[in-house]
């Protein structure tokens, strides 16, 4: 499992058009990938669920990825949350 943090800085993080533009990217990879608010989990694959974790800019999240091709997938979420969170 590999796994990093990451402070939000997008005051728009958690408007459904980014959770479903971060489920998109995820779906790319069969390594499942989760995020934790420090307090609950959601897996990134159920947008629903990672809209109700506290996700507002300045909150630190944890993305989690585990799997067969968990190495590319950190490097194009670390790229996602960069870009666009």
């Amino acid at each position: 499992m590999r796994k990093f943090s990451y402070v939000l800085t997008n005051q728009a993080a958690q408007q459904s058009k980014a959770m479903q533009m971060l489920s998109r990217e995820a779906s790319r990879f069969t390594s499942r990938i989760s995020l934790s608010d420090g307090e609950q989990n959601a897996l990134v694959s159920q947008p629903q669920s990672v809209v109700e974790l506290y996700m507002r800019s300045g909150s630190k999240v944890t993305v989690m990825v585990e799997g067969k091709d968990e190495e590319a997938a950190v490097a194009a979420m670390q790229n996602y949350f960069i870009t666009y969170m």
